[in-house]
């Protein structure tokens, strides 16, 4: 009897802990099985994270990871652009040059996604990176030449336009000067067909070349020594009449009446028009030799054309924003208020004055009349009826 009761008790007891369990285990294990990130997520964050930190072969392989395990994630797309920025980042020729390869992928598989006008970017800020001095062999100029004008044809609602504009204006004012350089030194070797095929190259490809009028002089020395007087005489015409402010000016009407041709008057609106495009001349600074030696040798680099894009459009975004908040504000300002304000008064022979002032803002006006007195007017004129 005492056994039985012993076995009912412990099974009891067995039921209530197990009942206690499922109740405390149940809610447990929904809430963890909610708060589970998906195996794709995770792999992005870690990805994410590792590039973060500049760990930059652990970020590539979460990302790669994530692309052959989850073919279709949406994740995808960031991932493709993560493997691009951990060779952007890492830095270097040879990774820059990779970064380039998988942001041109990027663009390939993903063209209507919205880092696509980023990722061309990206293209144009690394070969930038890669650039040398005007000096030196300008291949990556090129490239970065042609990918602006790539980005302005097929981004052209882009929030980058102005600045992708000003980035080629930039890169062909180097382009323009690297022409310049080699044509100078072949002018000084007495090379005149070398130098003239330079010469012509700018006027051609960068007629908005800060020294351009530098550059149609010597363009012009340089047909007159080939025995090319006819020619010489247009681009020294060029010069009086386009840009009377030059220092060439003088020389080249000199120039014009030694070779026995008219002088061209000076057309203002061209010459406002290529003003504009003149380099302001740069102040005098003594480091200025140790900046350009150090250009030239590549030690002083290019800032991030990219991060220098976005930090501008932000600056511009945030401008507009405040210029639209300041407007709407003053156009919720409430309108002016006016005052009337009328006094009577009466003096101690009876007559009575009338004085009305109404002010609005700062403007006051008074009226003022006297009632005895224009009583008195009426009965004169009653009299000499």
């Amino acid at each position: 009897m005492e056994a039985g009761v012993n076995r009912l008790i412990f099974r009891s007891l067995f039921f209530c802990i197990l009942l206690l369990t499922a109740w405390g285990c149940g809610p447990k294990g929904a809430r963890l099985q909610k708060s589970v990130v998906p195996a794709d997520q995770t792999l992005f964050n870690s990805g994410s994270e590792y590039l973060n930190k500049s760990q930059f072969i652990k970020a590539r392989l979460a990302f790669q990871t994530l692309i052959n395990t989850y073919p279709d994630s949406e994740l995808n797309a960031d991932a493709y652009f993560g493997i691009a920025d951990s060779f952007y980042d890492e830095g270097g020729t040879e990774n820059l040059l990779q970064a380039e390869d998988q942001y041109k992928n990027f663009i390939v598989f993903f063209p209507a996604h919205p880092k696509s006008a980023d990722a061309q970017m990206k293209i144009i800020s690394a070969n930038w990176k890669l650039m040398h001095a005007p000096g030196r062999d300008q291949q990556y100029t090129y490239k970065v030449e042609a990918n602006l004008k790539k980005f302005l044809q097929e981004y052209p609602d882009s929030d980058y336009i102005p600045i992708a504009r000003q980035y080629l204006k930039d890169v062909q004012e180097r382009l323009a000067l690297s022409d310049y350089g080699v044509g100078k030194f072949y002018e000084e070797r007495q090379n005149y067909a070398g130098a003239q095929s330079r010469y012509e190259e700018i006027t051609e490809k960068y007629p908005n070349y800060s020294a351009i009028d530098e550059t149609y002089f010597r363009l012009a020395e340089a047909l007159e020594k080939s025995m090319k007087p006819e020619d010489a005489a247009k681009y020294y015409g060029k010069i009086v009449a386009g840009y009377p402010f030059s220092k060439y000016s003088d020389e080249a009407k000199a120039k014009l009446a030694q070779l026995n041709k008219s002088i061209p008057e000076v057309d203002d609106v061209l010459a406002a028009q290529n003003k504009a495009n003149m380099k302001p001349a740069e102040s005098f600074s003594p480091l200025k030799p140790l900046i350009m030696f150090s250009e030239a040798i590549g030690v002083k680099g290019e800032p991030d054309r990219y991060k220098l894009a976005k930090e501008t459009m932000a600056a511009r975004k945030a401008e507009a924003a405040s210029a639209l908040a300041a407007k709407e504000k003053e156009a919720e300002q409430p309108l002016g208020t006016a005052t009337i304000e009328a006094i009577i008064i009466r003096d101690s022979t009876g007559n009575t004055t009338t004085s009305t002032t109404l002010e609005a803002g700062t403007n006051t006006a008074t009226a003022t009349s006297d009632k005895n007195t224009d009583a008195k007017k009426d009965s004169d004129n009653t009299k000499k009826k």
